[in-house]
């Protein structure tokens, strides 16, 4: 009876505002929901400092450890354990590997079983500590978005993950499984992994990030160990909990890719080692400047600096305009983290040149030339490209620089990319290779197979092709490429260097440099390409985007020379080269 009383004065105290309590105050927030972040951390030192200056934790396990994940872990509890109502930490020194473990990326059933009793303790205490939800998050997955576990949270699904991208097809979930427990390829994966369709999905499984709401009754049925008595698809902790979701009958497991919400790392293969798994990480750290949002380092990790070096090269330059800052950074921090020390070089702003400025270097059209595309002649950013790579081969020669490597500031370096080119030069070396320029990214024009280098890995013999994303040249091939004189003969350096190594189609502008010996390769597959196609929103073109080279007043755009997006076809009736959708 009390009740329907209270009941009705509140009724009336809106509808007549009749008593003095309609001066009443605002009802106060409501406390927001508590959340438990278990992180089981082992051999990831590499990935931990950025991992924590994105995802706060309340219990932590590691163990197992062979770098100084422990240490990174401590110091960071040390400065941020006030932060939180409570931390559990479990740490453990010994032992460093598990029982008939080959290597430190290779999971025993001995691994995967403890693994999957540290995921139901975390479980256990969450529900002992009557917290709203629990969220797991291995340590090598980089949530970059502040606001993914609200996200999350707003979807209102008992077993939820964030679609998380990498650097290949691999991301944390299936589309499909098959009866035995396995993964089965389906038609829905891919459309899902690039966000050609975006939305919340139920899928059969979702691993390495995942959130689960303990206000909902399906999740008190859920467990990672022990298995369910029925369970005999693979022992792993993944697939293990993916079977006591869908057993209980009462939870299904969601993707939701609405949101660009971090990055995982593609899992080291198990003969691979805590090296092999750091240089990946590394890559995806690249790939997040490149595409965003980008990973930051802990404030309170210690970080000790790299050490950089040459790489075996007299220098390695970084050509940059220096209206394009945010070009510059990016590269200076992708080669920092791949310890490759670098000279930035000033490139020649084409923009800045006026047809005056042009004439006194001594620049000339060479006779004849015109796009092959748009049928227009040269344009002022070709002219800047063109110089600022001259001035790297003139100072080569002018300082006796047996070889160098040379970055235009729009690279996407590619998996084990110092790795693999110190291999290159090694076996280059080794068999005694006579050779002028490599190429390490550019765009091939025709689609004949290339004729491949005997004794020396990946590596080809160049044909025609566009770009100077990235080469390596030789004292000898800068010095023929300078004896050609080609300031008072120019074209856009990418179909000059073509025209030297005597694989240009037109065979009038060859004609003008007698003296075509250059001796030109190219890695197989390529160690670069470009950061940004033609036609994608943040691509940008300093030498389409000019204007003509003795003319201030006609401007010029990639559209005006029918360059395309990456992995088209060029108009019927055009040169047979596919679109340069160059830098």
């Amino acid at each position: 009876m009390l009740s329907w009383i209270i009941s009705v004065w509140t009724i009336l105290v809106v509808a007549q505002c009749y008593f003095s309590e309609e001066n009443h105050t605002e009802e106060s927030n409501m406390h927001p929901p508590t959340v438990v972040l278990a992180i089981i951390a082992r051999n990831a030192a590499h990935s931990l400092p950025y991992y924590l200056g994105a995802t706060p934790f309340s219990l932590a396990a590691t163990d197992h450890n062979i770098d100084n994940t422990t240490a990174i872990l401590r110091e960071w509890l040390t400065v941020m354990q006030t932060q939180y109502h409570y931390i559990e930490w479990r740490p453990l020194d010994k032992p460093t590997s598990y029982v008939g473990e080959p290597g430190p990326k290779h999971w025993t059933n001995g691994r995967y079983e403890y693994v999957m009793k540290l995921k139901q303790a975390a479980l256990n205490f969450a529900k002992k500590h009557w917290a709203d939800y629990i969220l797991y998050s291995d340590t090598d997955n980089i949530l970059t978005n502040p606001d993914t576990l609200h996200l999350l949270m707003a979807e209102n699904k008992s077993v939820i993950a964030p679609m998380l991208d990498s650097q290949s097809a691999y991301s944390n979930y299936w589309c499909g499984i098959t009866p035995q427990g396995y993964y089965r390829r389906t038609a829905e994966y891919f459309p899902t992994k690039q966000r050609q369709r975006l939305g919340c999905y139920p899928v059969p499984m979702v691993h390495s990030t995942i959130l689960l709401d303990l206000r909902k009754e399906g999740t008190k049925k859920v467990s990672f160990h022990p298995p369910h008595k029925d369970y005999s698809w693979p022992f792993d902790d993944i697939i293990v909990f993916a079977f006591s979701c869908r057993i209980s009958g009462m939870v299904q497991m969601f993707l939701c890719n609405k949101e660009r919400y971090g990055y995982l790392n593609v899992p080291a293969k198990p003969h691979q080692t805590v090296e092999d798994d750091r240089i990946n990480f590394v890559h995806l750290y690249l790939d997040s400047l490149i595409h965003g949002p980008p990973m930051h380092l802990s404030r309170y990790v210690h970080v000790p600096p790299k050490q950089s070096d040459l790489m075996g090269f007299d220098e390695i330059y970084l050509i940059n305009l220096r209206r394009r800052p945010d070009r510059r950074d990016r590269m200076l921090w992708s080669l920092y983290e791949l310890e490759i020390d670098a000279k930035v070089v000033d490139a020649v702003d084409g923009a800045a040149l006026n047809s005056s400025d042009i004439k006194i270097l001594g620049v000339n059209l060479l006779p004849g030339y015109y796009d092959p595309f748009s049928g227009r002649t040269l344009t002022k950013g070709e002219v800047g490209c063109f110089l600022s790579h001259y001035y790297i081969w003139k100072e080569m020669v002018d300082m006796q620089l047996d070889k160098v490597l040379v970055f235009e500031d729009d690279v996407h370096f590619q998996a084990n990319f110092k790795r693999r080119l110190m291999r290159l030069m090694e076996e280059v070396e080794q068999v005694e290779l006579d050779w002028d320029i490599i190429y390490l990214g550019r765009k091939k024009v025709n689609p004949e197979e290339e004729v491949a280098v005997e004794n020396v890995r990946n590596l080809v013999y160049a044909d025609y092709s566009y770009w100077t994303l990235s080469y390596t040249i030789s004292l000898q091939g800068a010095q023929k490429l300078l004896n050609a004189e080609p300031i008072s003969k120019m074209l856009p350096v990418d179909e000059f260097l073509p025209i030297m190594y005597d694989k240009h189609p037109n065979e009038d502008y060859k004609s003008h440099f007698p003296n075509r010996n250059l001796m030109a390769y190219s890695t197989h597959p390529l160690l670069v390409q470009p950061c940004h196609h033609a036609g994608d929103p943040e691509w940008v073109s300093d030498t389409e985007t000019s204007t003509l080279w003795d003319d201030d007043n006609v401007r010029t755009d990639w559209r005006g020379s029918h360059k395309t997006l990456k992995g088209s076809q060029p108009p019927a009736g055009l040169q047979r080269a596919t679109y340069k959708d160059e830098l």
